[in-house]
């Protein structure tokens, strides 16, 4: 990449200039007034000064090549993760067919459970062997590691060695696994209240023998079902779609957004224009500017409410208008206000479809006051950044629950146009119970 000063009376005229002599694949990465005096005169004038960074072709290929095999990942993964998941369930079934000794009993494809010891048995001996057989579905069903495992047996033989038997050691052996359950969700950053809406809506009858795999079959697909399918950017027919970005100062919105465009512009073909209403950070233009020129997207920033209808109208016969808007504190009331304005006539000028970003590194309750502050733009989905920051995917079950929102997307790191997903609730939710 090479770096090249031009001069001019205007920063148009000297953008001008520069892609005259250089081409129009130029990244404007920084501007400043300058005094100069021409050759033969006395006095200096005020000029603007533009440094241009310009690429060569095989470096630009090579970024969009990658970005490319990025989105390609991404979109496989999930793909991957069915058929590994069916995969991990035949080769179960074939262990357990092998390994089985004489006098078992086993109907179709179900695991059977070993039978609980004699009752004279001492009862660590029997909830250990209990355990055991718990511990290695769960490794078999979410592949944890041996130090998770350890922590795991440890905290249920802990659980049972306090609880008080209820109707028998069968029965306690249920509530020291769903206390088990518990734990795990709450150490893994879910709200306990949540957490206990999950354990306390499984069917576990006291009164009858339930298998531990059914209970953690169950529980696995309750959180699923609760997640439900992503919302994500769908094909736009002959309409062009306005994709808005709402959120707070600092969760990545504006790398978000430069994500989603490259996908659209490189993977999928479609005509996208950037647009951004943060004209209080003076680096935020500057940096999608710098996305629109690599992208060679049309760029705007919108000052007003008055200029959004006609922003529209210029590019309505565009696939995408990607929106980003100003971030804010929840306590910011006027910011706040000319967000819930900017969003209203942006939905008033065309189909907008609203994202809230936000970091999987907050805290729940700042989390709970962050979705209450956009409550009043209405509908929108939600996008969740820095999942490469953080082990605890509580948040993302949690503020699904407190808002109702539909899930869309999550990013992983600040490398665009990759890092970026699809959300994944199966693989969420194995994370969420112990497992890699």
């Amino acid at each position: 990449m090479n770096i090249i000063p031009f001069i001019g009376k205007t920063r148009e005229a000297a953008e001008k200039e520069a892609k005259k002599q250089l081409g129009p694949d130029i990244t404007v990465i920084s501007s400043d007034i300058v005094n100069v005096r021409p050759k033969g005169k006395i006095f200096a004038r005020r000029m603007v000064r533009i440094n241009v960074a310009t690429e060569d072709e095989s470096d630009k290929e090579k970024k969009i090549r990658e970005g490319i095999a990025s989105i390609d990942r991404a979109r496989k993964r999930a793909e991957v993760s069915s058929v590994n998941a069916n995969a991990a369930k035949r080769a179960e079934d074939a262990n357990t067919t092998a390994d089985k000794p004489v006098g078992d009993t086993q109907t179709g494809n179900r695991t059977a459970v070993p039978e609980m010891p004699a009752s004279g048995h001492n009862n660590d001996a029997l909830m250990e062997e209990k355990l055991d057989h718990i511990e290695n579905l769960l490794q078999q069903k979410f592949g944890r590691d041996a130090s998770v495992k350890e922590d795991a047996l440890k905290a249920a033989q802990k659980t049972d060695t306090d609880a008080a038997p209820v109707d028998g050691e069968k029965n306690s052996e249920k509530e020291a696994f769903l206390k088990l359950l518990y734990k795990t969700l709450v150490d893994n950053e879910v709200n306990e209240t949540v957490a206990n809406q999950m354990v306390d809506e499984l069917e576990v009858d006291s009164g009858k023998e339930v298998k531990m795999e059914h209970i953690l079959s169950d529980i696995y697909q309750k959180i699923i079902l609760k997640f439900g399918r992503p919302e994500t950017i769908q094909p736009n027919g002959n309409e062009c779609r306005i994709i808005v970005l709402i959120g707070p100062t600092g969760v990545g919105k504006t790398t978000t957004l430069a994500k989603l465009a490259a996908n659209l512009k490189i993977k999928q073909k479609k005509n996208v224009a950037l647009f951004t209403t943060d004209t209080y950070r003076i680096s935020a233009a500057e940096q999608l500017r710098t996305y629109s020129n690599i992208l060679d997207a049309p760029f705007h920033v919108l000052y007003t409410t008055e200029e959004v209808s006609e922003h529209v109208d210029i590019y309505r016969d565009y696939d995408y208008i990607l929106v980003d808007t100003t971030g804010h504190s929840h306590r910011n009331e006027e910011l706040k206000k000319n967000n819930h304005e900017i969003v209203e006539a942006l939905k008033a000028a065309g189909q907008a479809e609203v994202y809230l970003v936000v970091s999987a590194t907050t805290k729940y309750r700042d989390l709970v006051d962050v979705a209450d502050a956009y409550k009043e733009i209405g509908d929108y989905r939600l996008i969740f950044t820095k999942l490469d920051e953080t082990d605890a995917l509580g948040n993302l079950l949690n503020l699904h629950m407190h808002t109702g929102a539909p899930m869309s997307y999550i990013t992983n790191g600040q490398n665009v146009p990759g890092d970026i997903d699809i959300f994944d609730a199966q693989e969420t939710v194995k994370k969420l119970l112990g497992g890699n």
